[in-house]
């Protein structure tokens, strides 16, 4: 058991709504790591180039860029918010085990499907859309909780199969 440090057990109340510290810790890390992904890749140099090595690479190595040395960056931060995630899931489950990744890679892949492959603010919406959902089934139909996520991909391929928010492709 990994017990959650003092500071952040317990609820805070926002009108009569009781909503756990730890919780709201957690929507914060993670707007702010969205927020900075987002303009990290809109906004500035590398983001472009990030973009265009994944388009082009051999344009944006003529042009005079490593871009391999820039994709070893992108594992680099990539494995570093992949171990943020790990410490924020573990403790929030209050438990570290090797196998807890897979309890949330399945999820993970219909957030992705639903938002739209390689959008970030897709990922985004995939994540409100699914855990709204499920908490909505989950309230009123305990027993479809597991369903409620596959049932929202599957409706949402059928009407957009591309996902809800796509990257807009100038092919």
């Amino acid at each position: 058991p990994l017990p959650l440090p003092e500071a952040l057990r317990g609820s805070v109340f926002i009108a009569d709504a009781a909503i756990s510290k730890y919780r709201l810790l957690a929507v914060v890390v993670g707007l702010v790591v969205f927020g900075l992904l987002a303009w990290t890749l809109g906004r500035t140099k590398i983001g472009l180039l990030i973009r265009a090595g994944v388009q082009d690479r051999e344009m944006v190595e003529s042009l005079g860029y490593r871009i391999g040395r820039l994709f070893v960056g992108v594992f680099v931060v990539g494995s570093a918010l992949a171990g943020l995630g790990g410490v924020m899931w573990g403790l929030f489950q209050q438990n570290l085990v090797p196998q807890m990744g897979a309890q949330v890679n399945v999820l993970i892949f219909i957030v992705i499907i639903i938002g739209g492959l390689g959008s970030t603010g897709g990922a985004l919406i995939g994540a409100l859309l699914v855990g709204l959902m499920t908490n909505y089934i989950g309230f009123i139909m305990p027993a479809l909780t597991q369903f409620a996520s596959i049932f929202l991909m599957v409706a949402v391929l059928l009407w957009r199969p591309q996902g809800v928010y796509p990257v807009a492709s100038s092919r």
